[in-house]
């Protein structure tokens, strides 16, 4: 039910800002290590997320993310065991950006984060906490306002409520501007 709300939420930001200003898109995908009340796990994450133009404060953008934390043995071909822990998240982050010239950028948010915990085979809940990250980034637009961004980033998220996962993600990130 709170994915449906979430994804509700997501369509009316989109079509306000389409209608109203420009947007981006853009995925992240990258290692990961998690933890929730276990030891820490190494796997992948896979993030891909919408952002507008249209700032919250004075140079501070929203953006709606989706993301994907799971062991690397997953991806793996293997039939020895059959669950392999994960994390899915949602966030909703502020986003700003430095540039130190017309090319290079430094890139940081926070917000709030919805997480569903699925690190043990009888454990499926929500929680809450925030998330924050940080970007070294190149702008390929060349004084455009659109195409593409990439850059290098890590990313942080704790929760605060039932058995506490957090992560920790290194990753690429592609952003193409509409």
């Amino acid at each position: 039910m709170k994915i449906k709300y979430f994804f509700f939420i997501c369509l009316l930001i989109i079509s306000n800002s389409v209608s109203q200003t420009r947007f981006s898109v853009g995925s992240r995908l990258g290692y990961s290590s998690f933890s929730s009340s276990s030891p820490s796990i190494d796997g992948f994450s896979f993030n891909i997320y919408v952002q507008t133009d249209q700032p919250l404060f004075e140079e501070v953008y929203p953006r709606l993310a989706i993301g994907l934390m799971r062991e690397i043995n997953s991806i793996l071909p293997s039939d020895k065991t059959p669950y392999y822990p994960q994390l899915f998240s949602l966030s909703f982050n502020g986003v700003t950006a430095q540039y130190f010239d017309s090319r290079v950028y430094l890139e940081e948010s926070v917000g709030l984060l919805f997480m569903n915990d699925k690190t043990f085979s009888d454990r499926n809940l929500w929680n809450y906490g925030v998330s924050l990250s940080f970007l070294a980034g190149l702008d390929r637009r060349n004084f455009n306002l659109q195409g593409w961004q990439t850059g290098i980033g890590a990313e942080y998220g704790l929760t605060f409520n039932g058995f506490l996962p957090s992560y920790l993600n290194v990753y690429l990130q592609f952003q193409y501007n509409f």
